[in-house]
């Protein structure tokens, strides 16, 4: 029915759309997540027409949308928008019946039974007793639902829905899912939802499109799609997964208890031996048979200031060039480095969950700038620490210990100072998870 092929979007020089594909065949129900500026809203925008993609191609029952009019579309979907103001009183009812604007001509009035038949579909959505109120003094809730019967009697072969639960309360929420699920159930409608909660993908969603950044980080079935790991990649937080009947609902870690910290931070200014303390630690791991993963970055100083540095994977000893100095801030990464390609990859590979053991302790040498504003390996975080019995060692900088808790919702992480005389004993008590633990 819709079908998305390769499309991007960009205003300028900035890509908000890259190489988006997908399809929806009639009575599939997709959800779109994607955390807040991911390009969820542009998607939605040329899905529909209102937009044209810079560059790929949108079809809608094989004929290509730029080559179809506006009254075209309108009459094959609907858009049931985040919220609309209209500049004339009209009532609930009236903004319903518009609905069938598409296919009456300009002169024409709607006719008796599209009245009825528009009171039929408020009745549906438990909106009957606002049909003769204004719409322009209903509330944010009611209004959508009052948008979302507006679709639906316009259209009931292609819906598209751009966070339609937005000012619902909960059993609205519920309701309006229902109603549209019913709806691809008995009249084969397909539909394209915009949807801030997962869980309401998992409870819904035949496929589920997973953006980030304008990209598809995943796309296919629910089951397939929905795990915890992209839950946590996808939104910067690690989510844990419940079985609730047959569906897995997602809730974030930190907001489960008091549970003993997963994450070790070890701090000091640049150049004070936190690499070498962690060296040290990988070397008596290694004589005890302790598994480690993650990455080691070994500099080079000069004058007091790192002049280059060498990313290893732990796990593997792979090693290359990571980055070198140049003297001039980058504006987009934030810091005076230049980072090869390669090195950048090994870290990312080194980084997944698929290259570390469940029962590892994974070392991030070092968390800064970059990754707080989401990139470096700032999408890699979340997904390790949504790992099950995962712990975590990380290098932060002092100045930015406070920030890096509060960004990935850390509960009490351990910090250790590089200047503690104690600092491989404690490493090596958090590796072993037990406080006995005494340097050979």
């Amino acid at each position: 029915m819709l079908k998305a092929s390769g499309i991007s979007f960009a205003i300028g020089d900035k890509l908000l759309l890259d190489n988006v594909s997908f399809e929806l065949k009639p009575g599939e129900f997709l959800a779109i997540l994607g955390a807040n500026g991911a390009g969820k809203t542009t998607l939605m925008n040329c899905l529909c027409g209102l937009t044209h993609p810079s560059n790929g191609c949108i079809s809608l029952n094989q004929r290509p949308l730029s080559e179809m009019s506006r009254a075209d579309i309108a009459m094959q979907m609907a858009l049931v928008p985040q919220q609309q103001e209209t500049a004339f009183a009209f009532t609930a009812l009236e903004m319903v019946v518009m609905g069938r604007t598409p296919f009456i001509s300009t002169f024409e009035s709607p006719s008796d039974q599209d009245v009825i038949d528009a009171k039929n579909i408020m009745q549906l959505l438990d909106v009957e007793g606002l049909a003769k109120s204004d719409y322009n003094r209903l509330s944010g809730g009611e209004r959508q639902l009052v948008l979302l019967a507006r679709a639906l009697f316009q259209s009931n072969r292609l819906l598209l829905l751009d966070e339609p639960t937005n000012h619902l309360d909960f059993r609205h929420r519920y309701q309006i899912l229902t109603q549209v699920k019913r709806s691809c159930i008995e009249f084969n409608t397909a539909v394209i939802a915009i949807l801030h909660d997962p869980n309401l993908a998992q409870l819904y969603a035949d496929k589920v499109l997973l953006l980030e950044d304008g990209k598809v980080l995943n796309y296919g079935e629910r089951d397939i799609v929905m795990t915890s790991q992209n839950i946590s990649r996808l939104y910067g937080v690690a989510a844990t997964s419940y079985q609730v009947a047959d569906k897995e609902f997602f809730i974030p870690q930190n907001v489960l208890g008091q549970h003993p910290s997963k994450v070790l931070i070890i701090t000091g200014e640049s150049g004070s031996g936190k690499t070498t303390a962690l060296t040290e630690l990988i070397q008596q791991c290694h004589i005890n048979h302790i598994p480690l993963a993650g990455i080691l970055c070994p500099g080079v100083m000069k004058e007091g200031q790192r002049f280059s540095s060498d990313i290893i994977d732990i796990a593997t000893n792979e090693r290359c060039l990571f980055g070198h100095r140049t003297g001039v801030l980058d504006n987009k990464t934030n810091t005076r480095f230049s980072f090869t390609e390669q090195g950048m990859a090994l870290g990312i590979k080194a980084l997944t969950p698929k290259s570390i053991h469940k029962k590892s302790v994974c070392i991030i040498d070092e968390i800064g700038p970059m990754e707080l504003n989401g990139q470096g390996f700032g999408h890699q975080i979340a997904p390790l620490l949504a790992m099950n019995q995962s712990r975590h060692i990380w290098v932060v900088r002092p100045n930015l210990v406070d920030q890096v808790c509060r960004h990935w919702s850390l509960n009490k992480p351990q910090i250790v100072n590089i200047k503690d005389t104690d600092v491989l004993n404690k490493l090596m008590r958090f590796v072993n998870n037990n406080e006995h633990y005494t340097k050979a």
